[in-house]
């Protein structure tokens, strides 16, 4: 755990905090209105805090753990690749984007409605994590064995699926599409100023 740690901090902080959340989240289902992202936000933290969040307060325990594991299919594989090649710092920044955008596009899309609405997920990174890792995924894909292909070929799949609207709804298809979006300004302004890890 040391080594992934040391290897792959933002990765691996982000993961650690999503399992956190999503450990008490299963015994005291009030941290949605607590810490979920709210249309209505009544804490200046449900901005930021709703991106660690899995589930939701009337679904039932294990759709907490499929949303948090979907997510981390999509974190722990590709966050790494995108860590290995840019650097913890570009990666966070690119989480830090991503966190940003989604949560300012979550409160346009829901401001028409007059109730509160509650959301949560790490899904936009998770997308500007898959974007990051796919680009940056062409020197290694060379030594991949075909197992570590199928791996990833699936993974792929996957979230393509998951961005179709008819699966996961309209909003959810804007969050992880805004994820997308955040990692091309990432990759632009870093390429625009040259931002390394020094």
């Amino acid at each position: 755990m040391k080594n992934l740690t040391k290897k792959y901090p933002v990765v691996t902080t982000l993961v650690l905090i999503c399992l956190v959340f999503a450990i008490v989240s299963s015994f005291y289902g009030k941290m949605y209105d607590l810490f979920a992202f709210h249309s209505k936000p009544i804490y200046i933290w449900q901005y930021i805090s709703g991106t660690f969040m899995h589930g939701s307060k009337e679904a039932p325990i294990w759709f907490l753990w499929v949303h948090l594991i979907l997510n981390c299919l999509m974190i722990i594989p590709f966050g790494s690749i995108l860590e290995n090649k840019l650097g913890s710092k570009n990666t966070f920044i690119a989480f830090i984007v991503a966190m940003i955008i989604s949560s300012l596009l979550f409160q346009v899309i829901t401001l028409p409605y007059s109730e509160d609405i509650v959301a949560s997920g790490i899904s936009a990174i998770g997308y500007a994590f898959v974007t990051g890792g796919i680009m940056n995924m062409k020197d290694l894909w060379k030594k991949y064995s075909i197992k570590t292909k199928g791996l990833y070929i699936i993974l792929i799949s996957l979230s393509l699926i998951m961005l179709l609207p008819i699966i996961t709804g309209w909003m959810s298809t804007l969050m992880h599409l805004s994820g997308i979006i955040s990692y091309f300004i990432v990759y632009f302004t870093i390429r625009h100023f040259k931002i390394t890890e020094r």
